[in-house]
């Protein structure tokens, strides 16, 4: 009886191994897929110098800054299996003592590319004095020349920020194969920093019909939670690789590879003295995700303008777009000149955030003027972010 019963758990590990070793071959996220998306370890000193502090017992910030693939969207639970979260977690079993020395922080913003992360990059990554940044906007950025600059602009931000944070580049991909990972390589490689390709993981795999788009996502761009599982894993092997390469000294390039337009973007606040006035948008609480307050038109008739008078070459504007009609449209007035309009109310908007960037260009002082479009006086509107750079 014994032996019956010594034979039927044989059978059934063995049965069990079998169903592992299956399910295993068909997973469509192979080791070779791991060891390809790691597109360049760059330079490991800062890395290195944030996996002695998570060693020694002292506490590790790391931020992720992004879009909605960032911020979790399609992952089941999102806050604990989003990649970001997946991959801090990994960072705790591989470097760290305790969970308790860890500093997360989930900058992820749906539908926004890096000109609002760096517009908002002082309150939602440098107040958490990042050890380790993570940036992804691969299908949120355009490919133009004005999207490089901003993105270089960013880049440079953090590394020269006063936590010098180790900063890794991570490259996502919609459904098409659009991804922005051309030109973010280019930057990448200029900074001599660690890049996360998964389209270079995921896009050869598609074209070769090994995978279908399915196997990442349940939409046009979103991993679903296996697909956040994965780029996790891809994070993970970055670690293994990053802590096994010996760091060197870093030196940060003076010259830019695209431009470095917006590297001093400053947040305008209520009372900087470039505000003149707030006319019909007075300053205070406007939930929109991290934005607690901004500058906002409640509806009433009448109104002067927002006024201010910049000596700067760049302007950035964040506001809230809403699919509701009682938002309308406000006009960027600079110099006398309309050089922007902003659409406050779209069916398609989901009370998202939408960033406008201004080239004011040489010869400040310039006056700029921010009101209600013609026939949308009566209308609400929020400005959440002023910005200037170039002063």
């Amino acid at each position: 009886m014994k032996r019956i019963i010594t034979r039927i758990l044989t059978l059934v590990l063995a049965g069990s191994l079998l169903l592992s070793c299956a399910a295993a071959e068909e997973s469509p996220f192979t080791q070779t897929m791991v060891e390809r998306s790691l597109f360049s370890v760059g330079n490991t000193q800062r890395f290195h110098r944030a996996i002695e502090k998570a060693r020694a017992g002292e506490e590790v910030s790391i931020v992720y800054l992004g879009g909605s693939i960032t911020e979790g969207a399609q992952a089941q639970p999102q806050q604990s299996h989003c990649y970001a979260a997946m991959s801090a977690q990994m960072f705790v079993n591989k470097f760290m003592e305790s969970r308790s020395q860890l500093k997360y922080h989930n900058a992820g913003i749906s539908g926004t590319p890096s000109l609002l992360g760096i517009t908002r990059v002082e309150k939602d990554v440098l107040a958490h004095q990042p050890d380790i940044v993570f940036v992804e906007f691969a299908v949120n950025d355009g490919g133009d020349p004005l999207s490089q600059i901003q993105y270089e602009s960013l880049v440079a931000r953090l590394l020269n920020s006063e936590t010098q944070p180790a900063v890794i580049l991570i490259f996502t991909l919609g459904n098409t194969g659009y991804s922005g990972h051309v030109h973010m390589k280019q930057v990448g490689k200029h900074y001599d920093l660690g890049m996360i390709s998964v389209y270079d993981a995921i896009w050869p795999e598609m074209l070769m019909k090994n995978m279908e788009w399915s196997d990442y996502s349940n939409d046009t761009v979103h991993p679903h939670t296996a697909g956040h599982a994965f780029i996790a894993k891809l994070i993970g092997h970055y670690y293994d690789v990053a802590v096994a390469t010996p760091p060197t000294d870093y030196v940060l390039p003076e010259d830019a590879r695209y431009g470095r337009d917006l590297e001093d973007l400053r947040n305008l606040r209520p009372g900087d003295p470039e505000i003149l006035s707030e006319g019909g948008f007075p300053y205070g609480n406007a939930t929109c995700y991290s934005y607690l307050y901004g500058w906002r038109r409640m509806g009433a008739e009448g109104g002067e303008p927002l006024a201010l008078q910049l000596n700067a070459k760049h302007l950035t504007i964040a506001f809230k777009q809403e699919n509701n009609a009682s938002c309308g449209t406000a006009e960027v007035w600079v110099d006398g000149k309309l050089a922007e309009t902003l659409v406050g109310n779209s069916p398609s908007a989901w009370g998202n955030i939408v960033t406008k960037h201004i080239r004011l260009g040489e010869g400040g002082p310039h006056t700029v003027e921010i009101k209600m479009a013609e026939g949308h006086i009566a209308k609400k509107f929020t400005l959440l972010d002023l910005a200037v750079a170039g002063e």
